[in-house]
C-alpha cells in the first residue's frame, strides 16, 4: 500500500485505532530538553520528553496522551514513553538530573513501582538520585490520599518530586502543601512577557519568596526571550527551561555558549546591583576549610577519623570538588548506635547516609544575604553550618555563630551611621572608605554628587518632595551601579560613590541619564514645559530656578596620590565648585 494510502486510511480512523497502531508499532521517541542552572548556564538535567516518530500519524503527543486516558490504556503510554527516554540515557552525565513526565493517578499503580525497580535503573546506569519524577497535569487527581503516599514512599527512596506547570491546572498551593516537592516548575504562561506583566512579575516573585523559605528550588518553563530571561534572573528563580536557551533534542546537548555568557553576564549584573550599596562583608571572607570526605568513603572509615579527631563536629561529604552533602557528628553517631546500627551501615558509602538537604551559597554572597537564608530553614536545620562555594567548587563553610556575629556587629555600626532617609551609609562609614583607597595601591574613582537647585525645590515643593527627591537620587545611584561601588549619602543633597576602577565616566554618565528622566516625574506639568521654578534665593529674593540637576566631581587614582585624607578633600571640593559653574547636569575626572 502507498504511504498516501496509509494516512488516507488512518485518517479515518478514530484516536483509539491510531492509540493501539502506535503502541503496538512503538512509534515513539524521545528528545530531551535542557534544564539550566540560571546562575551559571550550566546544565542541571533534561527533562523528556516524547514524540511520535510516525508521519502517519497526524496527532500531537498531547492528543495521543489525552485518547490513551479515554481508552484506559494510560500505563501502556507512559511506560512506552518511559522505557524509549531510559534506553536513550547511556550517554547522559551521570551528575545531570532525569526529568520523567508522570501521570499522578499512575504513580502509585503497581506496574509502575515494578518499573522503577533499583535493578531496572541499573540496567540503565542511572542513580536514583538523579531521576525526578514530574506530576503533570494531564489528569486531576483522582485519590489525593493514595497520591500523597506513593509521594512519600518515592522520596524517602531519594527520588525527587517536580510539581509541573505551577501556576496553571490544578497545581494550586494545596497539592504543593501536600506533596513537599523538591522542585517547582512555573507554567509558561505565568513566563510570558514577565518582562512586560507586572502582575505575572509579583506572582512569580512571590513563588520565589515561598520557595526560599520553603527549601523549594524553581524551574521556569517556556523561556522564549531575551527579555524574559533577564527578569527571570532578576527575580532570582533558581533554573530555566525553553526555546530562548534549548531546543529538545535526541541527544544530550548543553545550551549554546552564547546563551551561558548571557545568562552569566545577567547573574552578575543582578548580583552587583544587590551589594552596590553593601557594607556587609562576603561571606567567602569568612569561610573555614572546614573537614570534608569523598563521597566513596566508608562509614565505618568517617567514624574512625571523628574518634581520633574530637574537634570535628561536622563534615562535608565531596565529590568533583563539589560538595553533595553534610552531615553532624551526632547525627553519624545516632546512625551507628544502637543494637544494630554499625552492623547496618558501617560498611555503606558515605554518599548513601549523608543529608543532602543542606544549604550551599557563593563565596560572594554578602553575610546578611546567607544569614536570612540561614534562618529560612527548618528547625532541626537551623543551626547547620553553610557550605560555601567558589568558582563552582566546595570552599568551605561558615558557622552560624561566625556568621550572625558578623551581622550583628556591622549592623550595630551602621545604625548609628547611616542616613535615616536614604538608608546609605554615612560619614563615619564613607571616611573609613575613602581613607581604605587613599592609603592603597588598588585602582579607585571616588565621585562626589551634589543636586544642583536643591534648595529651591525644597522651598517650592516642601520638604516631603524634597525628601522625595533624595531618595530618588540614592536609588538612581544603586540601580546604576554595576560593578559593586560603595555608595554613601554625605548629608543633605550630597552622595559620594566610589568605585574600584579609574575609568568613572560610563557610571556618571548612566547616572545623569537616568537622573534626567527620572527628576521631572517630581515636578509640576507647568513648571516641566517652563524648564524651571519660581522660589526665593538664599537672599529671599524671588527668582526663576532651573528644573534639578547634578553636578559630579571625580578624582581617579589614575592621575592622582594622597598621602592624607586632607589633600584629597580639599582637591575634590575645589573640583565640585568647579563642576557647579556648568549649567545642568555636568561631571568632571581628575
Amino acid at each position: 500500500m502507498l504511504l498516501m494510502d496509509i494516512s488516507t486510511t488512518l485518517e479515518k480512523q478514530g484516536d483509539g485505532d491510531m492509540l493501539d497502531a502506535i503502541l503496538k508499532g512503538e512509534c515513539i521517541e524521545p528528545v530531551y530538553q535542557p534544564i539550566v542552572s540560571l546562575r551559571d548556564g550550566k546544565t542541571y538535567g533534561y527533562e523528556a520528553l516524547s514524540r511520535i516518530n510516525d508521519i502517519r500519524f497526524d496527532m500531537n503527543i498531547g492528543h495521543l496522551f489525552r485518547a490513551a486516558d479515554k481508552a484506559h490504556r494510560a500505563w501502556e503510554l507512559e511506560k512506552l514513553c518511559r522505557i524509549k527516554a531510559l534506553e536513550g540515557c547511556h550517554h547522559l552525565d551521570k551528575e545531570k538530573k532525569l526529568f520523567l513526565n508522570v501521570n499522578p493517578n499512575i504513580i502509585h499503580d503497581d506496574e509502575f513501582k515494578n518499573g522503577f525497580t533499583r535493578s531496572h535503573l541499573e540496567k540503565y546506569q542511572l542513580n536514583i538520585d538523579n531521576i525526578v519524577f514530574e506530576i503533570t497535569e494531564r489528569t486531576s487527581i483522582v485519590d489525593n490520599l493514595t497520591f500523597i503516599r506513593s509521594i512519600n514512599n518515592y522520596k524517602k527512596q531519594n527520588y525527587l518530586i517536580a510539581i509541573d506547570d505551577v501556576g496553571a491546572g490544578y497545581s494550586g498551593l494545596n497539592v504543593i502543601s501536600d506533596v513537599k516537592p523538591n522542585l517547582i516548575k512555573l507554567d509558561m504562561a505565568l513566563v510570558r512577557d514577565i518582562d512586560k506583566d507586572e502582575i505575572k512579575y509579583l506572582l512569580c516573585k512571590s513563588l520565589v519568596d515561598f520557595g526560599g523559605s520553603a527549601g523549594i528550588q524553581l524551574i521556569a518553563e517556556g523561556i522564549e526571550t531575551e527579555e524574559e530571561l533577564e527578569t527571570l534572573i532578576k527575580l532570582g528563580v533558581d533554573f530555566g527551561q525553553g526555546y530562548f536557551l534549548g531546543i529538545p533534542r535526541k541527544s544530550f546537548a548543553d545550551i549554546a555558549p552564547t546563551k551561558i555568557d548571557m545568562i552569566q553576564n545577567f547573574y552578575t549584573k543582578k548580583y552587583n546591583r544587590n551589594i552596590s550599596s553593601s557594607v556587609f562583608p562576603t561571606v567567602g571572607r569568612l569561610a573555614k576549610p572546614g573537614f570534608s570526605f569523598p563521597a566513596d568513603v566508608t562509614t565505618e572509615e568517617i567514624y574512625e577519623s571523628l574518634r581520633l579527631n574530637p574537634t570535628i563536629t561536622e563534615f562535608t561529604v565531596v565529590h568533583r570538588n563539589k560538595a553533595v552533602g553534610l552531615m553532624q557528628r551526632t547525627a553519624l553517631n545516632e546512625m551507628l548506635g544502637g543494637r544494630f546500627g554499625f552492623s547496618l551501615h558501617s560498611k555503606k558509602s558515605i554518599n548513601e547516609k549523608i543529608n543532602k538537604d543542606f544549604l550551599q551559597v557563593s563565596y560572594n554572597m554578602t553575610v546578611d544575604h546567607a544569614a536570612r537564608l540561614a534562618m529560612q530553614r527548618p528547625h532541626n536545620r537551623l543551626y547547620d553550618p553553610i557550605v560555601v562555594e567558589r568558582d563552582s567548587k566546595y570552599h568551605g563553610i561558615v558557622t552560624i555563630k561566625d556568621l550572625l556575629e558578623t551581622c550583628t556587629k556591622i549592623e550595630v555600626d551602621i545604625a548609628g551611621h547611616s542616613n535615616p532617609l536614604t538608608k546609605l551609609p554615612g560619614n563615619l562609614l564613607i571616611e573609613k572608605e575613602i581613607q581604605a583607597r587613599i592609603f592603597s595601591d588598588n585602582p579607585h574613582c571616588i565621585t562626589y554628587y551634589d543636586i544642583d537647585n536643591f534648595k529651591a525645590y525644597n522651598d517650592a515643593y516642601g520638604f516631603q518632595n524634597g525628601d522625595m527627591m533624595l531618595a530618588l537620587t540614592a536609588n538612581i545611584l544603586k540601580k546604576c551601579a554595576q560593578r559593586n561601588e560603595f555608595i554613601g549619602h554625605i548629608g543633605g543633597d550630597d552622595f559620594i560613590v566610589i568605585c574600584d576602577y579609574q575609568e568613572g565616566d560610563v557610571y556618571c554618565q548612566s547616572v545623569i541619564e537616568e537622573f534626567e528622566q527620572q527628576v521631572t516625574t517630581l515636578y509640576h506639568d507647568d513648571d516641566v514645559k517652563n524648564g524651571f521654578i519660581v522660589s526665593k534665593n538664599r537672599s529671599g529674593v524671588t527668582e526663576n530656578f532651573p528644573i534639578a540637576s547634578l553636578s559630579i566631581a571625580g578624582i581617579s587614582s589614575k592621575e592622582k596620590h594622597y598621602s592624607n585624607i586632607d589633600d584629597f578633600s580639599n582637591d575634590i571640593a575645589q573640583l565640585k565648585k568647579k563642576c557647579k559653574q556648568n549649567t545642568g547636569n555636568y561631571y568632571q575626572i581628575i
